[in-house]
């Protein structure tokens, strides 16, 4: 089989594999939390938020090695050099096990603090929960990802075979979901229902590992040489500017709710907790697609064809504003309605805010086709200031804003830290590097400028049609407005950009796809 023809196998099985498991999981954690709210209330949804985001500015000891590491074994894994595999899988190995220790010491030293990160702290007690008792379960959950071998699984996910990642998760998913539906209808004990997700989670880190040995066993067997010197130092370069994007990261993603929860109270965590649910649930799903064609994308990377690379650049780019555009109108138009029919309009928090999580998920899904290119074809020492701008907007904002506009002021903190940290630096460098100029960057800012309003455009009219048609009509209602601001954005863009190059390449994918199934059913 060609490169070519294993690159798009690949990703097809990723993509197909990615798609049904991640729908059936998010119904089923749908279906969970929502026992949860009935059982439990809002107030401990907030908790788990805030613990969640507080462990996740810890998991920065681990540097970036994930993604330093993952970049350097799409060549010898394609050249079949096992020797090399293991050389950086042995010094994984060890990175992963002083993280993971490293981790569980600082998280402790926490514990004493957590009354002045948590505004409503004097009030857990009256809910019968041991924040400690809690914030440990959390720790030791977060801990297990880079102990009990998890390490292992990176070789999958480099051999271009998520969809074994997948099919684990799926069935600890379901696993999972149906006892911890079982406690909360029957103790309704909320640190009952925190272990029950840690023991699962290690679980699913042992499985991971297991089938990582028996898959690769040339992979894990003893290692008696190391990396040179100079690998190592290379190594440990990007994984500096590695580090300064995590924060970054980080911060973005787990300072909204520690800034909420000090000036606000866990309360509006618990109500914001829900539409994140729904925001993560399409970004999740739209994400399988840019996940599942990475370790392709690095397959391709390792070639010097600067035209092929740039024009997959510019299809995955077109692709992403289709698909996370659509899901922006969506959450900026439907995200209320959705969430008072689900469970009760007492959760609603009122516009901008739905527009605003569509802004930021659009700008999510633009960021992702960008640190992609970056990812895999190693360019992260010369954008290493890039993120120190970004988290230092996002944080002086947020605080600023959130005093003013409250949670609006927030996510509008992280929407001004996209634009003027990913947006204004990302396209540049990887123009530059990634692609030694072969089209200016102008190109690119150009193109995704009208994107963007036409985008808002489309967005305008729906949420002008959806806001005064097929009105009371309770799920129906959601469903007819889901179809116009799921069709809309498709159509729109297809037909605009019918004869451009981006657009042919989607239709000639999808006629090629249509015609092989056509023939496997006759």
């Amino acid at each position: 089989m060609k490169k070519n023809e294993s690159r798009t196998k690949n990703s097809l099985l990723n993509i197909a594999s990615g798609f049904t498991i991640q729908i059936i999981s998010l119904v089923l954690n749908f279906v969970t939390r929502t026992v949860f709210i009935k059982t439990l209330g809002v107030s401990y949804l907030g908790i788990n938020g805030l613990f969640s985001d507080i462990l996740s500015l810890l998991s920065l000891a681990e540097l970036g090695f994930d993604t330093a590491i993952s970049f350097r074994l799409y060549k010898p894994i394609a050249d079949g050099d096992d020797i090399k595999v293991r050389q950086y899988l042995k010094l994984f190995k060890n990175i992963y096990k002083i993280v993971g220790f490293v981790i569980f010491g600082v998280g402790l030293t926490l514990i004493p603090f957590l009354p002045y990160i948590i505004k409503d702290y004097d009030s857990l007690a009256d809910l019968g929960i041991n924040a400690a008792i809690i914030f440990i379960l959390y720790l030791f959950q977060n801990v297990s990802t880079y102990l009990f071998m998890a390490y292992r699984s990176i070789a999958i996910k480099a051999s271009q075979k998520q969809h074994i990642l997948d099919m684990i998760s799926f069935g600890i998913t379901i696993a999972y979901n149906i006892v911890k539906i079982i406690i909360l209808l029957t103790i309704c004990n909320f640190t009952a229902y925190i272990l029950t997700t840690t023991v699962f989670f290690v679980l699913q880190n042992l499985i991971n590992a297991y089938v990582a040995t028996k898959k690769y066993p040339n992979y894990f067997t003893k290692e008696e040489t190391s990396l040179r010197k100079e690998e190592k130092i290379e190594l440990f370069k990007d994984c500096g500017a590695l580090f300064v994007y995590k924060i970054n990261n980080v911060v973005i993603k787990a300072t909204d709710n520690i800034v909420l929860s000090s000036f606000v109270g866990l309360t509006i965590v618990g109500l914001y907790s829900n539409y994140l649910v729904i925001y993560q649930a399409l970004y999740s799903i739209l994400h399988i697609l840019f996940r599942s064609v990475k370790a392709s994308m690095g397959n391709l990377f390792t070639t010097n064809d600067i035209s092929k690379k740039y024009y997959f650049f510019e299809v995955m780019n077109y692709i992403a504003i289709i698909l996370y555009g659509t899901a922006a109108v969506g959450v900026a138009v439907e995200a209320n309605e959705v969430i008072s029919i689900w469970i009760g309009s007492e959760h609603i928090i009122p516009q901008p805010l739905p527009i605003l999580i569509g802004i930021e998920l659009l700008f999510a899904g633009l960021k992702l086709n960008l640190a992609q290119i970056r990812n895999v074809s190693g360019i992260f020492k010369q954008m290493w200031f890039r993120p120190v701008i970004g988290s230092v907007i996002n944080v002086v904002s947020s605080i600023i804003l959130v005093q003013y506009w409250g949670i609006a002021g927030v996510i509008t903190g992280t929407i001004l830290a996209a634009l003027f940290a990913n947006f204004m630096v990302d396209p540049r460098a990887i123009h530059k590097y990634s692609f030694n100029n072969y089209k200016p960057v102008g190109h690119y800012y150009k193109k995704n400028v009208i994107y963007i309003i036409v985008l808002t455009i489309i967005g305008s009219v729906d949420l002008l049609i959806c806001n005064n048609c097929f009105l009371g009509h309770g799920l129906l209602s959601i469903i007819l407005h889901m179809l116009v601001c799921g069709i809309s954005v498709p159509i729109v863009f297809i037909l605009l950009y019918w004869k451009t190059k981006e657009c042919k390449y989607l239709r000639k994918k999808a006629k090629t796809l249509l015609y092989k199934a056509l023939r496997r059913t006759t």
